[in-house]
């Protein structure tokens, strides 16, 4: 195992862990056009943290996984990823 792929883990894992809690806390995306929105608004969240030259910092770092597990909310939600 590469240094890299030791890295990946541990993104995938804080990922899995904030695609469970946000599974926990918010209903399912109802419509595409809702995620859409919810991508977004995350996205627009992390893009605050770069125009702030936040953007290598930690509160950067939740952003973008958040952007991520809502994504993956998207594919769950959305596409009924779980169903196949």
């Amino acid at each position: 195992m590469t240094i890299m792929d030791d890295a990946i883990d541990r993104v995938l894992a804080d990922l899995r862990a904030e695609v469970r809690r946000a599974l926990e806390q918010h209903r399912p995306m109802q419509s595409a056009h809702c995620g859409y929105a919810v991508i977004l608004e995350e996205l627009d969240e992390l893009w605050d943290e770069v125009k702030g030259n936040r953007g290598s910092e930690n509160s950067a770092r939740v952003e973008a996984l958040q952007v991520a597990a809502m994504g993956v909310r998207y594919i769950i939600d959305i596409t009924g990823a779980w169903k196949k």
